[in-house]
């Protein structure tokens, strides 16, 4: 792809495929994503190590009379290490299930690319169309101004009422009104595109060319590919995780082991004058999870019912999904068969409907008003063909946002 200045002064003419690589490659959102996938890599990393050793100082045995750590034998400053061991099993699981939070993290992330995808689309196809309609009506307001001039002339040679003026000079203006209207959603559909793409509006104009609508899914591949959509596969780790941290929250009812040594500096000497040793001490340390109801009861229903959502989460967006691909084919059938019906026999109708006129004008059988409202006709049933291509398309996006799969998703990379 070509380099772009976002400072050019004139107006960058995109195609839809420059539109959204220039999303893919600009979009801040998935430079966040991009983080919070790492962030969870890298607390999937410390997820389940074992807890830091404990360091412990002290002093024993110290008389209260003189606090002094020479005078008795059983006087002694000490220094230990402890080390606690959660549960057999109970680390391995919680690291499971932090590497399942960061399969999540990638899928969302894959949904986001497919999301942004769709919102270019969307941007870019709204974009086409206002410019399409803009053209039509700047073009409509050419005829209607010959209609006003028609009338006119035929007023002042006593063929047409006055009242035929004042409407086709009615009509003619409220086309300026439309302009208007059809300039403001342009350039909110132009904002909408320059901040997907991460340019300054100003500079953004699209191609004048609207390429063919890509090929869709048929229902029943569509309906297949659901369970593989990152929306879904971004559930189905969250529940493996969940799964996971459940039986860890269950590792919670045996109890947590550790083991401890001490040593033990005697400063005092016996009656002979000389050293007493040091001591060495070592132990083990056991939890006793003597009251599981307000503790490891309370964490392992919590975890339970936190699973138990995210899978009617997941069945409730599967239906969801398999309701919204039905609405779009259907949407994307009707749209197409009344394209055709546009292309194939209305639009030409309005064109023998013109030519029928043009040459009964010729002849005097005819006005030129009904001429020019006759073409204004073809106009109106052109910029239909343009609403009902950029429609196409727009359902086309909308089924292949919803038939994108993870698998997919992953081979763009």
């Amino acid at each position: 792809m070509p380099a772009i200045a976002a400072n050019d002064s004139a107006p960058l003419a995109l195609t839809l495929d420059v539109a959204e690589q220039l999303a893919l490659q600009r979009h801040p959102a998935l430079g966040q994503s991009e983080a919070e996938i790492e962030a969870s890599r890298l607390r999937a990393l410390s997820t389940g190590q074992l807890p830091d050793p404990q360091l412990r100082f002290g002093m024993q045995n110290v008389p209260v009379d003189s606090l002094a750590l020479n005078r008795n034998e059983m006087s002694m400053t000490t220094v230990g290490v402890a080390q606690m061991f959660p549960p057999p099993g109970k680390r391995d699981l919680l690291q499971q299930g932090a590497a399942q939070e960061t399969v999540a993290a990638q899928t969302r992330h894959r949904d986001l690319r497919a999301r942004i995808r769709h919102d270019v689309h969307m941007a870019w196809l709204d974009l086409f169309y206002q410019e399409r309609e803009l053209g039509v009506v700047r073009t409509s307001f050419e005829l209607f101004d010959q209609v006003v001039r028609a009338a006119l002339a035929q007023y002042r040679a006593g063929l047409a009422q006055e009242a035929d003026v004042l409407k086709a000079q009615v009509e003619r203006d409220e086309l300026r009104e439309r302009e208007n209207i059809v300039e403001t959603a342009r350039r909110q559909a132009q904002s909408r595109l320059a901040r997907l793409i991460g340019l300054p509006a100003a500079t953004l104009a699209v191609a004048t060319e609207l390429p063919p609508p890509p090929a869709i899914h048929t229902e029943q591949e569509l309906i297949g590919t659901l369970p593989s959509h990152p929306q879904v596969a971004t559930l189905d780790a969250q529940i493996r995780a969940a799964e996971l941290e459940l039986a860890a929250a269950r590792r919670d009812y045996y109890p947590e082991f550790g083991v401890e040594a001490m040593y033990g500096y005697r400063a005092a000497r016996d009656m002979g004058g000389a050293k007493v040793p040091d001591m060495l001490s070592a132990g083990v340390v056991m939890s006793l999870p003597l009251f599981p109801v307000k503790r490891q009861d309370a964490r392992a229903q919590e975890r339970q019912a936190r699973l138990l959502a995210l899978r009617y989460q997941r069945d409730n967006l599967l239906l969801e999904l398999r309701q919204q691909a039905q609405a779009r084919l259907a949407e994307y059938t009707g749209i197409a068969s009344r394209l055709e019906l546009v292309e194939r026999t209305l639009l030409p109708q309005a064109g023998q409907t013109v030519d029928a006129l043009l040459a009964a004008w010729r002849t005097g059988k005819t006005d030129m008003a009904s001429v020019l409202r006759a073409r204004q006709a073809t106009l109106d049933y052109s910029l239909r063909l343009w609403r009902m291509r950029t429609e196409l398309w727009m359902a086309a996006a909308e089924i292949n946002y919803l038939g994108a799969t993870v698998v997919e998703d992953s081979h763009e990379h």
